[in-house]
């Protein structure tokens, strides 16, 4: 797969502490697909990775808004590019994003390619996405979930794969949904509380 050997090539080359300004240069011509998969990798797990998520749910959702407007260069705000991943951390995310690139070529194919094309409603989605990594509170399966659909939506994007975009599309919704959910009985919880309270 090119984007394994990508990644590789990347693993091999990254040889101390790295922005995330230029991993996102250092991707390549498919790097908004890519940076969905490399970024995703640490939150397929369910335990919380403090300070990481901000960051990371703004890239991603600036990859998003410019998938849906076309572009392909990813600018990103200062206090996000300036962020650095140290070199063990790039080493296990890279080695990790190929391992599961590898493992996924023989399910990932080029199919349904008016689907994987619908830029705008991937972009967007990856916009929520994003959004779901920043904020900065807990979910319970919220970021496996998350990381999941981004994951899927990043693959169809490489791999020009209309079936992953829509499982992709439909896991953004749900997980989106999750969060919604969750954070509106945060809200009328803690509303209770301080009228319970007074």
């Amino acid at each position: 797969m090119p984007a394994a050997a990508h990644l590789r090539r990347l693993r091999e080359t990254a040889d101390g502490p790295v922005a995330l300004g230029e991993l996102a240069q250092r991707l390549g011509p498919d790097g908004l697909g890519l940076l969905a998969v490399v970024l995703s990798v640490p939150f397929l797990q369910p335990i919380p990775l403090a300070g990481l998520g901000t960051p990371v749910g703004v890239v991603l959702a600036a990859a998003g808004v410019q998938l849906a407007l076309g572009r392909e260069r990813l600018p990103l705000p200062a206090f996000v590019a300036r962020r650095r991943l140290s070199a063990g951390v790039v080493e296990r995310i890279l080695a990790a994003a190929e391992k599961i690139l590898t493992a996924l070529e023989r399910f990932t194919k080029p199919r349904w390619k008016a689907a994987a094309r619908m830029h705008r409603a991937i972009g967007a989605a990856m916009v929520l996405l994003g959004l779901n990594f920043a904020i900065p509170i807990f979910v319970p399966f919220g970021n496996p979930l998350t990381a999941a659909s981004m994951l899927t939506l990043g693959l169809a994007l490489l791999e020009d794969d209309g079936l992953l975009a829509i499982l992709g599309l439909i896991g953004a919704a749900a997980t989106t949904a999750l969060h919604v959910a969750f954070l509106w009985l945060l809200w009328t919880g803690g509303r209770a509380m301080l009228a319970g309270a007074k």
